[in-house]
């Protein structure tokens, strides 16, 4: 009876973190300002009498539909709620080994961190929850672009006041969510300290550090089973509804993430630029006298990397993988060692979820200018067990491989942006082919013939989609031959919506020139089709 009891609470807290977060949280396209160069001198303080002790710092910005108002002593209130946010950072970032760092704001002598004012030019329905960061976004971008000593990073909270009340005098808010480096979150009169340890203000306080999780680069996760009676919940679990009420904490995870954060971190380099880093080989193992998945690997990459993280995100109930799915995503971080390799170890006592559970293992690159490379793995568990088949299969060099035939690609566009077909066998996970779109557009089934430039013999095919999983192909057949005319059928198979590598053994090995892969129908139920990349072994 217990146990259910406590099945039937958690079940109870996660339906009201999925009203905090929903799947709104990317529903808008990610707003990424331009990035502030770094100065070669500096100065600590404003001409308004703020101060910090650092370069970067999270620009606070209090927008207000034209049709609403600011809350009464909203710039105390919510000076005093974000010092207490900042001092939670600290105290965790300090318990995880990243001693005294915390987000950056600007303060005064009073207390008093410095909000952004903007009075907008919509009203409220203008700027809805659902779709509405957009608008709200391109008035603040007008804003910084008038006003640039004004964004000192690329981290921006926005607090908005309600858009009304219920019957029961519970606010009623807006846009709240993470959209890329941004979120969104509401400013109330129960934001105040004296409510702190009741649900009026756990719920709304809670809210807005997680979503600043968000926008500092933090996804979904959740805290091992073995660390659960000591830390409580983790902030961007379900720690919403337990921030203030009861024991919330980060993962190292997360704080591996924020140590690599630009509003962390009291230097003037420059953040988030862009890396070249790929996986060159992973293993994975179960050590059944330890009862422990052992992850080991090797990366190359131009950056340097200070963390590896690892997002264990078990497919339960069918709910799905990937983002607003994730509150369960279990995780762990290693530091490099060697030669750029990698290593972990996963007890099978801190996953909650086994039984028969898929899972996708989201291995994360995390350089030191906070650029995150991420890449994809399935595993899944039968009756207990784990069953691990990702391992790097010895694939074949593509090296004189071309493509002899497709039934359409998509040439707008120029570099990365388009679709052609070749962009299949370049070895980039980030490209991708894309059936035609523009003008008349094809439809299923889409094909694309690979030619391996002499004969191989080879026991499967390898198959990524597209990154970020946009026009995902389901079910798809293998047809083979050795003169690129005669083809015959090596099976019907089904891709997973999922980014990682994905291996599909052929009934035997096969010694052939040519493949043919034919999509036959998408994740998405449209006409398109689109993948990243296609290799054998």
């Amino acid at each position: 009876m217990k146990n259910i009891i406590n099945k039937l609470m958690f079940a109870l807290l996660l339906s009201f973190v999925l009203l905090a977060c929903k799947k709104t949280e990317t529903t808008e396209t990610p707003v990424t300002p331009t990035p502030v160069s770094p100065k070669t001198t500096y100065t600590y303080n404003t001409a308004d009498g703020f101060g910090s002790d650092r370069m970067h710092n999270l620009n606070i910005v209090y927008f207000v539909p034209k049709d609403l108002d600011t809350v009464a002593g909203y710039k105390k209130r919510l000076s005093e709620i974000l010092l207490m946010g900042q001092k939670f950072y600290k105290e965790e970032m300090t318990r995880l080994g990243y001693t005294d760092k915390t987000f950056g704001l600007w303060v005064n002598a009073n207390k008093r961190v410095k909000i952004i004012t903007i009075f907008g030019t919509k009203t409220k329905s203008e700027y809805p929850r659902e779709g509405g960061a957009g608008a709200i976004a391109a008035e603040i971008n007008a804003y910084f672009a008038a006003n640039p000593n004004d964004q000192t990073s690329v981290h921006t909270l926005i607090l908005l006041p309600p858009y009304g009340y219920n019957a029961d005098g519970t606010p009623i808010d807006g846009p709240f969510y993470g959209t890329g480096k941004w979120c969104y979150a509401m400013d109330y009169e129960g934001l105040e300290p004296k409510y702190i340890g009741t649900s009026k203000f756990t719920k709304w306080y809670g809210g807005m550090m997680h979503e600043l999780g968000h926008g500092l680069n933090l996804p979904h996760n959740c805290l091992k089973m073995t660390e659960k009676t000591s830390l409580g919940t983790a902030l961007m679990g379900a720690g919403n509804y337990t921030l203030s009420l009861s024991k919330t904490s980060l993962t190292a995870t997360d704080a591996a993430i924020l140590n690599a954060n630009q509003v962390f971190n009291i230097d003037d380099k420059t953040y988030y630029g862009v890396v070249t880093a790929t996986i060159s080989t992973i293993s994975a193992s179960y050590d059944a006298t330890k009862s422990t998945i052992v992850i080991s690997g090797k990366y190359t990459t131009n950056g340097k990397v200070n963390s590896i993280v690892y997002y264990n995100d078990p497919n339960v109930n069918n709910e799905g993988l990937g983002v607003n799915k994730d509150y369960n995503a279990v995780t762990w971080e290693s530091k490099p060692f060697g030669a750029n390799e990698f290593k972990i170890e996963i007890p099978l006592a801190d996953l909650e979820f086994k039984g028969n559970t898929e899972y996708e293992l989201r291995l994360g690159l995390v350089h030191e200018n906070g650029t995150i490379k991420s890449f994809s793995y399935l595993y899944q568990f039968v009756n207990n067990l784990p069953v691990l088949e990702f391992g790097t299969r010895n694939e074949l060099s593509k090296q004189g491989w071309s493509i002899s035939a497709f039934s359409s690609e998509e040439t707008s566009g120029e570099g990365a942006t388009d679709g052609r077909a070749v962009k299949l066998i370049d070895g980039d996970l980030n490209s991708y082919w894309h059936s035609k779109w523009t003008g008349t557009a094809a439809s299923y089934p889409h094909y694309v013939t690979i030619d391996m430039g002499s004969s191989k013999s080879i026991a499967g095919i390898s198959i990524a989609q597209r990154s970020s999983l946009s026009r995902s192909v389901k079910d798809f057949e293998i047809l083979i031959s050795t003169d690129g005319q005669n083809f015959s059928s090596a099976g019907n198979y089904t891709l997973v919506n999922s980014a990682s590598i994905q291996y599909f053994n052929l009934p035997a090995q096969q010694t052939i020139r040519y493949f043919k892969i034919v999509a036959k129908s998408a994740h998405d139920g449209d006409k398109f089709a689109a993948l990243a990349e296609v290799g054998a072994y």
